[in-house]
């Protein structure tokens, strides 16, 4: 495939300002995307989900759903003290140590983007709002600011670039996982198979979005779901060694029949290009949507990116800083997503796991 574009995409979401409950520059994007494709279509759900499909495929009650979050911890003003002083929410999880004197960038409607600084968290979160499992920040400008509350403020971090094959970026996760989503998307123009796009909200506050879509039944209830992620990289998912197949992560495991054939296409790709690579790994650095739609019934799994820089957290040295990922990870998760939604139907035909332990159990039950 040719990756300029999709490159493009990624750095051009990856810098896109989003918060929990504030995913308006997100959804702008994607709806420039929608209108630019004659043969795409979208609807948003009563929570504001989005859903995209092909108009030029037959229609399954078990479609395909590539689903990705729009959302990355950030800051939403909560609260205006003065001309020059704000109080924030910040919505999503980030160490405390991370907080004191970090610059911040406030956005507010088209405006450019203002520098200010979070001066101090504030010790008692239910003095200044209902939902006290905010973190409360009060952020200071030197210069007066046009704010109003519900305005986005993100770390002040330098936009997307890529360098030395490896992305910078202020919000990988997940903006990195739905630009996959929708490259992959792209190339499956003329797929006949039933494959659709989840765009999900509010994930980093418990994954508000992802049970909305399942109470307001968004979801074909035989739906396979693959759910795209970044995930914090260990010294056994290193950053490089490709996408990754995640069979759990830290709250629980994914449905195992649906990972099984998904690693067997994987396992397939690697045997037709051995220059092609894929990790299968458990994943225990966060919790994601799978676990989320699992718990609701439906039939999920997840496709990774290790990830630097977990939550703009250096853990080295103890600052924000860009959250990085490599960029031949993100084509081989790009491949592997178009040869799955190619061939998963196919592959569900073989028999699975199960008949072959079946042949295994009567022909070696003997030795019991």
């Amino acid at each position: 495939m040719s990756n300029t574009k999709y490159h493009q995409w990624l750095c051009e979401l990856t810098s896109t300002p989003t918060a929990t409950g504030k995913e308006d520059r997100v959804i702008a994007w994607i709806n420039r995307y929608v209108k630019s494709k004659r043969n795409v279509i979208m609807r948003a759900d009563k929570y504001g989900n989005l859903v995209l499909c092909r108009k030029n495929i037959s229609v399954s009650n078990s479609p395909i759903y590539i689903t990705a979050h729009m959302d990355h911890p950030a800051f939403v003003v909560h609260e205006i003290i003065d001309d020059k002083t704000l109080i924030a929410e910040f919505r999503g999880g980030v160490k405390p140590e991370y907080f004191n004197g970090t610059p911040v960038n406030l956005y507010h409607g088209d405006d450019k983007p203002v520098r200010g600084k979070c001066v101090k968290m504030l010790e008692d979160p239910d003095k200044h709002t209902d939902f006290a499992d905010y973190k409360l920040a009060r952020i200071e400008f030197t210069k007066k600011v046009n704010a109003q509350v519900g305005d986005v403020m993100t770390w002040a971090l330098p936009k997307a670039k890529i360098t030395k094959g490896m992305l910078h970026a202020p919000a990988v996760d997940d903006l990195g996982g739905l630009a996959a989503a929708v490259a992959a998307f792209d190339l499956l123009g003329k797929c006949k198979e039933d494959v659709r796009l989840l765009f999900t909200r509010a994930e980093e506050m418990a994954f508000i979005g992802a049970i909305g879509a399942c109470k307001a039944k968004t979801i074909e209830k035989k739906a396979r779901l693959i759910c795209l992620e970044t995930s914090k990289s260990f010294a056994d998912s290193p950053i490089g060694a490709g996408p990754i197949v995640r069979v759990g992560d830290f709250t629980s495991t994914f449905h195992p029949d649906l990972t099984y054939r998904i690693s067997r296409i994987a396992r397939d790709m690697e045997k037709a290009d051995p220059d092609f690579q894929w990790q299968r790994k458990l994943m225990p650095g966060g919790t994601c949507e799978a676990s989320a739609f699992g718990s609701y019934g439906f039939i999920s799994t997840c496709l990774c990116l290790p990830l630097g820089n977990y939550h703009n957290m250096n853990e080295d040295t103890q600052t924000i800083k860009p959250e990085y990922i490599s960029i031949a990870d993100f084509d081989g998760l790009v491949r592997l997503l178009v040869a799955i939604a190619q061939g998963l139907n196919d592959a569900q035909k073989s028999p699975g796991l199960k008949p072959v332990l079946e042949d295994l159990f009567k022909k070696r039950k003997r030795v019991l």
